[in-house]
């Protein structure tokens, strides 16, 4: 988890920014708008961001797992 949002949370957001922020570039290109390649550029760095930060914080979980106690496991 992140804050109070699940993995499976967080990629679906970053999947669906992704996508928009394709939807929003097919549409700049057919109009041969340029003033907001920058902008996507953001969006798209963002939604990599987010699985990035997936993926660091599975592999700390994975790390902490020996070393934070199971509440299951102490609360017996």
């Amino acid at each position: 988890m992140i804050e109070e949002k699940d993995y499976d949370e967080i990629i679906k957001i970053s999947k669906d920014i992704e996508t928009s922020a394709k939807v929003i570039n097919d549409i700049l290109k057919k109009n041969n708008i340029d003033d907001l390649n920058d902008f996507i550029s953001t969006v798209e760095g963002y939604s990599k961001y987010l699985n990035t930060n997936i993926e660091l914080n599975k592999d700390a979980d994975v790390a902490l797992k020996d070393l934070v106690p199971d509440k299951k496991r102490t609360s017996n």
